[in-house]
């Protein structure tokens, strides 16, 4: 199975190639004027239409951003924190490791919690 960031990746690209489709047949009717927007010209114009380009350069620069930490190791990337580069059977075996060590750590606490009150009630009984 593909890691969380391989498929990020690819509902980018999937958000990427549409909204840049629809830019281009923004720019082609008319609906944003990005250069030699004079007076009158400008006011039929539609600014939320300048959304769709602002997508698509965040869905590209997520993109690129996610392609340079291709390279790097595991934790090194910028994204990594939020989209695991791991395989999934490398993140559950990690995972399964995490919930392992703070399940003894627990099971200590609650034993030493346990000794505590049986000593403290044959402390009681001795009183």
């Amino acid at each position: 199975m593909d890691s969380p960031a391989a498929r990020l990746q690819r509902v980018l690209i999937g958000i990427v190639i549409p909204a840049a489709f629809l830019t281009a047949l923004a720019l082609a009717e008319g609906r944003i004027e990005l250069i030699g927007c004079d007076g009158d010209a400008c006011h039929s114009t539609s600014e939320i239409a300048l959304i769709l380009p602002a997508i698509v350069l965040l869905c590209l620069i997520g993109l690129g951003i996610l392609r340079l930490s291709a390279n790097q190791d595991y934790g090194d990337g910028v994204l990594d924190r939020w989209f695991s580069r791991e395989s999934e059977s490398v993140m559950r075996d990690r995972l399964e490791e995490e919930r392992f060590e703070a399940s003894d750590e627990g099971l200590g606490s609650r034993w030493a919690e346990l000794e505590k009150k049986n000593l403290e009630e044959q402390y009681a009984e001795e009183e």
